[in-house]
């Protein structure tokens, strides 16, 4: 059975300190004690350890083999031990640790890259760990504690003991072909696109069961005729003529080929919100919320 030791660090830096000085008056001076506790101290180590460190003679010191194994051992546990607390101390002032951080693909392009930009450059030992999710996964996935911030848009309504804060106000736009008969206009009406066809992600990965009831709203339901998982695939479908879609304007910021964005006569809200446990964030997470809310 392994020997389980129970010399703390106090003992250890004693020990050093004697070991480094070979002189257990310098030693005591250097550690603002008198010289007979430290001897006492030094000798309960070697009790504790069942083996001499020391070789003493009248008027010098001298390292035993052990003794000169302990020293190197005793430089290293106390560095480690110093450098593990030190970093307990940044998670406790939210400046190391980690993060899990849920959000959708279309906030990367808005101003949370920017903000997140700032947050991980004066947080450089705080990990964020970017987990791209629909805002039905990053619920649940929240729920369950396996994230520690959610970002996605229309989350008024978060489940229960979560709270809910806006980020950014953003718009859905209309995405169309660079030859479609509406490219001419400023604006476009909703009820101008009843009869069009959509090109659209499907509702489980994204915002198109909130704009199927907006549509429903305006008194028409779309045409859906294609879907495509990655927001990519439905802009190059729209590039070759095969619809239209909604989204969001940060989209517009990047070049797609083929493709025009107009905004919408009545807007449709697409802020931008992050949702999190108040009651269960870390320091970290503190700090990020607050370096997202400007």
């Amino acid at each position: 059975m392994e020997r389980v030791y129970r010399t703390d660090l106090k003992l250890l830096r004693y020990f050093l300190a004697v070991a480094e000085e070979l002189h257990f008056g310098r030693a005591a001076a250097r550690l603002n004690m008198s010289q007979p506790p430290l001897s006492l101290h030094i000798k309960e180590l070697e009790s504790q350890l069942g083996t001499l460190l020391f070789i003493r003679h009248s008027r010098s010191v001298a390292l035993t083999h052990a003794g000169k194994i302990l020293m190197e051992e005793s430089r290293r546990l106390l560095a480690s031990a110093g450098q593990a607390l030190a970093r307990v101390e940044q998670i406790g002032r939210g400046e190391a640790g980690r993060i899990e951080l849920g959000i959708v693909g279309t906030a990367m392009w808005s101003e949370v890259r920017l903000l997140m930009r700032a947050f991980l450059k004066a947080h450089p030992n705080v990990d964020v760990v970017f987990r791209e999710k629909s805002p039905v996964m990053q619920m649940a996935l929240l729920e369950r504690r396996e994230l520690d911030v959610g970002i996605w848009r229309m989350a008024t309504h978060p489940s229960a003991g979560f709270t809910s804060i806006n980020l950014s106000a953003a718009s859905f736009l209309v995405a169309m072909p660079e030859d479609h008969r509406l490219v001419g206009r400023s604006a476009v009406s909703l009820t101008e696109l009843q009869n069009e066809y959509f090109v659209t992600m499907p509702s489980a990965h994204s915002d198109w069961a909130f704009l199927h009831g907006v549509c429903q709203q305006a008194g028409f339901t779309p045409l859906i005729v294609r879907e495509a998982v990655e927001p990519q695939t439905v802009l190059a479908m729209i590039s070759m003529g095969m619809g239209i879609t909604l989204a969001a304007d940060s989209y517009a910021q990047m070049q797609w080929p083929g493709v025009v964005f107009r905004p919408l006569e009545e807007r449709i809200p697409a802020d931008l919100y992050v949702v999190y446990d108040q009651k269960q964030a870390t320091p970290a997470v503190e700090k990020l919320i607050e370096g997202l809310i400007v």
